[in-house]
Formats: structure tokens, sequence, C-alpha cells
């Protein structure tokens, strides 16, 4: 690969991180805190006040690691987005729900995030953004099997 087509990619790659970034901001918190407390507070309803986070599940989603699940929790629970207790059916497990304040913060990111993404893709387009995540996709597969 030639020196400019290098440098092209390392400065796509850095705004692609600042377009996280931006929408980070713009969701008043991280991208990965959004999808765990919409995953916490998107399931729990009156019938079922608590839930067990499926970790394996977001590890994968999120490809982080589960001390980083766990980093994460730590920071939903400090700004008072989710409580973790004790599951009463089961001693070994922790519930996790979201307080109205995590509700509440999930619903808004969420809706500043949709805001943000339908304004992308109504600039950038449909089929852009399908041939953008392909993209993505092949290029990410190819990272994952070489550093198997």
């Amino acid at each position: 690969m030639n020196s400019e087509l290098k440098e092209q990619f390392f400065t796509s790659i850095v705004h692609f991180r600042k377009l996280e970034s931006a929408l980070s901001s713009e969701c008043e918190m991280q991208m990965n805190e959004m999808v765990i407390l919409n995953s916490i507070a998107g399931t729990c309803c009156r019938e079922c006040p608590c839930m067990n986070l499926d970790v394996p599940m977001m590890q994968k989603k999120l490809n982080i690691s589960k001390p980083a699940i766990s980093y994460i929790l730590n920071t939903l629970e400090k700004k008072k987005y989710i409580v973790r207790e004790i599951d009463p059916k089961d001693r070994r497990k922790v519930s996790i729900s979201a307080t109205p304040e995590g509700k509440a913060a999930a619903k808004h990111s969420m809706q500043k995030y949709d805001e943000l993404l339908t304004a992308l893709l109504t600039s950038f387009g449909e089929d852009n953004m399908r041939q953008l995540i392909q993209l993505i996709d092949v290029l990410d597969d190819l990272y994952e099997s070489r550093n198997k």
C-alpha cells in the first residue's frame, strides 16, 4: 500500500472516531454506555422489574471485554442510572434495573442518536450507508482473521 493511501486511511479513521465522539457528546453519554443502558431500560417493565444483562452478547455486540462491561455498569450506577441487587430468586445472580433517571436518560440519548443518525442518513443516502457498513464489516472480518 502506498504511503498516501495509508495516510488517507489514517485520516479517515480519525474522522470516524471524531464522528463517534460527536455522537456521544450529543447523546450526553458514551456510545457503549448508551447501548448497555438501553439494553437494560428497554427490557424493563412493570411485569419484569429487573433483568440480568446478557454480558457475553454485549461483549460481542460492542467488541469489548467483561471488565469493560463492569466498568460501564459502575459508571451507570454512579450516575444513578441503574441499580444492582442480589436476585431474590437466585442469590448467585445480580439483577440490574434502570432507575427512573436511567430510563429518562436512555430515552433522551436514543432520541438524540436517532435524530443525528436520521440527519446523517438523509444527507449521506441509504445506498452509501449500506455500502459503508458492508465495507467496514469486510475490513473488520479481515482484521479479525489476521489476529486469530
